[in-house]
């Protein structure tokens, strides 16, 4: 199990990257987050979680998911490379989905 820290950690890196991909500001996420909120204290809100200075929950973890448009699962992938291959399945459609699981099942030898 990863240590609550290290998730921490992840947690910030990933939401910096799906920001940055976005090309929003911390302040500009804040705003779509916490709509009933200023766009200050959005900002604040995103930039503790950046700063690990608080984690978030998982209904702000969804949120902000939500407003990059990435999975949740991202947010949370511990590898760069887990993280890129969630983003692009999820940017499939079902067709290639299924396609791509089929193919990862036949070569790990796995059945449905």
């Amino acid at each position: 199990m990863s240590h609550p820290d290290t998730i921490t950690a992840t947690f910030a890196k990933r939401l910096k990257e799906a920001r940055a991909m976005r090309g929003l500001s911390q302040r500009a996420l804040g705003a779509l987050v916490d709509k009933d909120q200023s766009k200050d204290k959005g900002a604040v809100r995103v930039n503790r979680y950046e700063q690990q200075v608080n984690r978030a929950d998982m209904e702000s973890a969804a949120e902000l998911a939500k407003a990059l448009d990435v999975p949740v699962a991202y947010l949370f992938a511990d590898s760069d490379d887990l993280a890129e291959l969630i983003l692009r399945y999820s940017r499939l459609d079902a067709e290639h989905r299924l396609a791509l699981l089929d193919q990862v099942r036949r070569r790990g030898g796995e059945s449905s």
